[in-house]
C-alpha cells in the first residue's frame, strides 16, 4: 500500500514542479522628447510565451497578451496576430515593437528605434509621436504559486503516509 501511495505522491509532485507556461513583465513609458503632437504615458503588463527564439541576435519570446493603460485609456488588445517579441538583450522590444488599441480607439505603436537606440511611441487618432523613457521588469509573485502549494501539500501527504506506515508496523511488532 505504501509503495502505491508514494508513487502517486511522487508523480503528483513531479507534475506540479513543471516550469510555468508564460512569463509576465511590467512595462512603463513616458514622453522624453515629443516629435509631434502631445506627450504620451503608459504602463501595463506583457505576457509572453515560454518558447524562446532568436530575433535580431537576441533571445526573444512572443508576446501573447498586453494589459494596461495609455494616457489613461485601457489597452484593449494587440492588433494582428501577436507576432511581437519581448527580448532579453539591450532593449526589451525589437524594432517592430507592439501594436495595440486603447478603449478610446487610439492605435498605439510602441517600439525600439534601433538606429538611435531609443524607444518610441506613435499614436494614431489623435496623432502624436514621441521618444519615450521606457522600462520593463519581471513581475514577481507576491504569494506562493499554486504549484508551490501543491508540492507543499504533497510533501505533507508523503510524510503522513510514512508516519502511518511506521505506526502500523510498530503496532504490529508490539502486539
Amino acid at each position: 500500500m505504501f509503495r502505491k501511495t508514494s508513487w502517486l505522491v511522487a508523480a503528483a509532485a513531479m507534475a506540479c514542479s513543471l516550469p510555468a507556461q508564460a512569463a509576465q513583465y511590467m512595462f512603463s513609458f513616458a514622453t522624453n522628447t515629443p516629435l509631434f503632437g502631445g506627450s504620451v504615458t503608459g504602463s501595463g503588463v506583457f505576457t509572453t510565451s515560454d518558447t524562446s527564439m532568436m530575433v535580431g541576435g537576441q533571445t526573444a519570446f512572443a508576446i501573447t497578451s498586453i494589459t494596461g493603460t495609455v494616457n489613461g485609456s485601457a489597452i484593449n488588445a494587440p492588433t494582428g496576430n501577436y507576432g511581437n517579441y519581448f527580448t532579453t538583450g539591450s532593449s526589451f522590444l525589437d524594432g517592430i515593437g507592439v501594436n495595440f488599441f486603447t478603449a478610446a480607439g487610439t492605435r498605439v505603436a510602441f517600439f525600439n528605434q534601433s538606429n538611435n537606440g531609443l524607444y518610441r511611441v506613435n499614436t494614431f487618432s489623435p496623432g502624436s509621436s514621441s521618444y519615450v523613457t521606457a522600462s520593463a521588469s519581471p513581475v514577481t509573485a507576491a504569494v506562493p504559486e499554486p504549484m508551490s502549494w501543491a508540492m507543499f501539500v504533497g510533501g505533507f501527504a508523503l510524510l503522513g503516509g510514512i508516519l502511518r506506515t511506521r505506526r502500523t508496523h510498530y503496532a504490529m511488532l508490539t502486539a
